[in-house]
């Protein structure tokens, strides 16, 4: 394993319990892997995408009344994706693009990808400003905390 996927853990916070880390080791042994091709309008070509389900890992942590779930990146942009898209288009956190483990300067370690191919009507601002790459915090909050958006 390399340095930076030893060093580079998730942190997930669900409402007000201490926060969690998964590292890059237990995404890829505790949750199905999910790959994805699609074209991003960050790149020319289609790139393929593998992560993890974000309704997987909401299914792991066991929140109930979910609300939304936010993601933080490196630089503390953060974007808050509702519930029920995440159910509609099931977007990913990708750890993996083109079989290869995205990179910090490549908008790694961990990046949110919605299928844009798959889901055409997804390909706007709106959710290309949902799309965080170098996601080091996710914060899942629900009808029962007082954490904010």
């Amino acid at each position: 394993m390399s340095f930076q996927a030893a060093s580079s853990p998730l942190i997930v916070q669900t409402g007000e319990q201490e926060p969690s880390a998964l590292s890059y080791t237990e995404m890829v042994e505790k949750f199905a892997q999910t790959t994805l091709k699609t074209k991003l309008p960050w790149f020319e070509e289609e790139q393929t995408f593998t992560g993890i389900k974000v309704t997987d890992l909401l299914k792991f942590y066991k929140i109930e009344d979910v609300t939304s779930v936010s993601f933080l990146a490196l630089n503390d942009y953060t974007a808050t994706t509702k519930i029920e898209d995440i159910y509609s288009y099931e977007p990913i956190i990708a750890y993996e693009i083109n079989r290869e483990k995205i990179k910090v300067r490549d908008k790694g370690p961990y990046w949110l990808i919605f299928n844009l191919k798959k889901y055409p009507e997804l390909d706007n601002i709106d959710f290309h400003a949902q799309m965080v790459w170098q996601i080091n915090k996710i914060t899942i909050h629900s009808k029962h905390d007082s954490t904010k958006t």
